[in-house]
């Protein structure tokens, strides 16, 4: 159970630090905090991260037995400078990453690439090297990588030389797309859900990865959209845009889990047996998020699928308060039930 925290949410006017997550059940965690230079060198998102926020982050480890891992280069810092490091200043890279993890006593570190904007080769290459330079230390190496998009990856290498592949089967299409779209379709319908968790999960697994080594991610936010009209809201109905902004995240597209549960009253909502969904629709607002119902059918999904677990992105836009009223940080709790004893 790999649980992502999102340091962003520290200077949320409603603040979630690393100290409000320890009670959760995760056996790994990724603080998601740092860039890189195109020169290859490690940089710091933000001033929390070095003041406190790596410091509150160990404190998971002291209260149980965990491992600690730090995201390169999310779509915070982009990814062009990760691209442009690992193709001209790959070996100062390698070394950037294996001072900093000993630097401030991470387990591992994952790098990010769901971006697609790079050259796969180049980037086998790299987690070989990145791989033979940890073993030395007894640090971990996980990769992030966009589902949809298999032939993206030399699949091979990267179940050969990464400790987990985190697929982050959600986001099919964009939230500037002129459509509404379901977040993650556990199955593909027709015509509206051609690309599925299901057909995503099946490319990788047919393309070689390993299935010990393939954590399906799913998200704790849902994706928010304009109507164009009141009166067609049926997924693939035209949009004029994102909705707006959560009250504490103030990210045009996206709703926390908690922030929703806040207003969930005031939607009607439509499922969809097929594909294992759920929207949420108000007058032209239009919410797709995970029920409880669609997150224990993904997580059968897996347990069925015998994939090596699941990831949660992330657990700071959890239910993190309880105002969904079935507990707090309630995906997580919901993972440990399907994969605590395994």
């Amino acid at each position: 159970i790999v649980c992502y925290y999102d340091s962003r949410a520290a200077n949320y006017v409603s603040a979630t630090i690393p100290k409000n997550i320890i009670s959760t059940s995760c056996t790994h965690y990724v603080y998601d905090g740092v860039g890189v230079t195109a020169q290859g060198d490690i940089r710091i998102l933000s001033n929390y991260d070095t003041a406190s926020g790596f410091d509150e982050f160990q404190n998971i480890r002291r209260t149980k037995n965990v491992k600690l891992y730090v995201l390169l280069s999310s779509d915070r810092d982009g990814g062009k400078n990760l691209t442009n490091a690992i193709a001209g200043r790959s070996e100062k890279l390698v070394n950037s990453v294996a001072i900093f993890l000993e630097q401030y006593n991470f387990d591992g570190v994952e790098i990010d690439r769901r971006n697609i904007d790079f050259d796969k080769s180049a980037l086998a290459r790299f987690v070989n090297r990145l791989r033979s330079r940890l073993y030395m230390i007894n640090k971990q190496l996980s990769v992030s990588v966009s589902a949809q998009f298999a032939d993206a990856y030399d699949i091979t290498s990267l179940s050969l030389y990464a400790d987990m592949i985190n697929l982050h089967a959600y986001n099919f299409t964009t939230n500037t797309a002129n459509t509404v779209a379901n977040l993650a379709p556990l199955f593909s319908s027709t015509p509206n859900n051609v690309i599925s968790v299901n057909s995503t999960v099946t490319s990788w697994l047919a393309a070689g990865a390993r299935r010990n080594k393939v954590n399906l991610v799913v998200a704790t936010f849902g994706r928010t959209y304009v109507l164009a009209s009141e009166d067609q809201r049926a997924v693939g109905a035209r949009s004029t845009g994102p909705g707006e902004a959560g009250f504490n995240t103030k990210r045009p597209g996206l709703i926390a889990r908690y922030e929703f549960c806040n207003i969930a009253g005031e939607y009607n909502s439509a499922s969809d047996s097929v594909t294992a969904t759920t929207y949420y629709f108000k007058g032209k607002s239009w919410i797709g998020i995970e029920t409880e119902d669609t997150l224990v059918q993904k997580f059968t999904y897996v347990l069925d699928s015998s994939l090596g677990g699941v990831a949660i992105f992330t657990i700071d836009l959890d239910d993190t308060s309880n105002a969904c009223g079935n507990g707090a940080y309630r995906v997580s709790d919901l993972a440990y039930q399907y994969f605590g004893s395994e």
